[in-house]
């Protein structure tokens, strides 16, 4: 590719480029001069637009040549493309729990899939303090199937190896992760940041705590070394569009080979946040709730999943055990999930509260002392999971420190 075969659109060239594709063309009805082109973007990376036109809506994404929140921060093309391969790699195990896959144009970086602008950030929802308790295990859902049905316990190892091959070249993104949630936050970087003094002494203590320190280093060598499963690779609460009554998964762009607790961690991890901005006592029962459904949720679909055939396809790693010592090491497979979750999610809130890309959780707390204790809050929290890894065996140990563990039944 040339500079001059990629650029940027506006909305002359995004209905130039809709016409020519007569599956998306169909799908807005009409005819160019009818459809209304409406810019979006909202996360850091791409250009997002809503393209409605008589008979329908879809929704187009373009990589740019650099972060969109910092145009002196350079970035590859190509992110739009793992995120159409994930998406065409994952959707036909997930069915309706992420967006359809219309059209990927490989020259200038566009991804155009249906339109969800029925439906809310879940982010943006638990803001405005909605309790939908069907959504966090329906992500528990998507991340069992999606996961289970890319790795070895159900493909052969070499559709497996291939899809790793693919998602391997997705170097920058994974770097950017590495950096961002594994590294900068425990050493001085220009990149970290935060505004309140009372978090100062609580950085200094993580930077300083063997144990800590050797726990992320564990969690950084499981991420690059333990490709177990593809995965969303970036799945924060503002990766989630939702309604009462369905619940998509969006922006696999950060999509790679990796293991299932990373998935699972940044999800739990950011409903963590959540739960420190908000001072509510109900809501945050209600979000301890959601953890616990979650996981309980992902473990049984991770099961049955497992179980479900009693002769697995052709190729596929058949057990070679069966009866109760097999069940034992599912179990202990799911224990090692589950261990990754809890180190991930934390890590995750570390990074959200002083490294790069804070969330907009805490916000809604218009008073900045509370809002300060409340980041702090998150910050010791995580901490402690991260320094007490050999007592934080089980998800319940994790929810007890958050409080409440007798409401969730763990």
């Amino acid at each position: 590719m040339t500079e001059s075969t990629y650029h940027t659109l506006d909305a002359a060239g995004i209905r130039s480029l809709i016409s020519g594709v007569p599956v998306v063309a169909g799908r807005l009805g009409g005819t160019p001069d009818l459809w209304r082109v409406h810019e979006v973007s909202d996360g850091n990376l791409n250009n997002v637009f809503i393209v409605g036109g008589p008979t329908g809506e879809v929704c187009l994404k373009q990589s740019l040549p650099y972060v969109r929140v910092d145009p002196t921060w350079k970035m590859p093309l190509d992110r739009t493309y793992f995120e159409s391969e994930w998406l065409r790699a994952v959707r036909p195990l997930v069915g309706g729990l992420t967006t359809e896959f219309l059209h990927f144009d490989p020259v200038l970086h566009v991804l155009i899939v249906e339109s969800l602008s029925g439906h809310t950030v879940y982010r943006s929802a638990l803001m405005r303090g909605v309790d939908w308790p069907d959504v966090a295990p329906r992500i528990g859902t998507f991340i069992a199937h999606a996961t289970f049905g890319t790795s070895l316990l159900a493909l052969p190892f070499e559709d497996v190896f291939a899809a790793r091959r693919d998602f391997a070249r997705n170097v920058t993104l994974t770097r950017i992760t590495l950096d961002l949630v594994f590294d900068h936050p425990y050493r001085d970087h220009p990149r970290n940041n935060w505004d309140e003094p009372e978090l100062t002494p609580l950085v200094l203590d993580i930077r300083s705590s063997a144990p800590t320190l050797l726990a992320v280093e564990n969690l950084r060598r499981r991420f690059l070394s333990q490709p177990q499963a593809l995965l969303h690779g970036d799945l924060h609460t503002g990766s989630i569009m939702t309604k009462a009554d369905d619940t998509r998964v969006i922006d696999g762009e950060f999509a790679l080979y990796g293991p299932i607790g990373f998935d699972c961690g940044m999800f739990v991890g950011n409903l963590v946040l959540h739960y420190f901005a908000t001072p509510d006592a109900t809501a945050r029962s209600a979000t301890i709730r959601d953890i616990a459904a979650f996981w309980t949720c992902f473990h049984a679909q991770f099961l049955t999943l497992w179980n479900r055939d009693e002769a697995p396809p052709a190729g596929t790693l058949r057990p070679l055990a069966y009866g109760p010592a097999a069940h034992t090491a599912q179990l202990a497979f799911l224990e090692e999930i589950e261990a990754d979750t809890m180190g991930f999610a934390a890590a995750e809130v570390i990074r959200r509260i002083i490294g790069y890309a804070h969330t907009a959780d805490f916000d809604v707390i218009a008073d900045p002392r509370q809002r300060g204790a409340c980041r702090a809050g998150a910050l010791a929290f995580a901490y402690y999971i991260l320094d007490h890894t050999a007592q934080i065996r089980t998800l319940g140990d994790f929810l007890r420190h958050l409080g409440e563990q007798e409401k969730v039944g763990l």
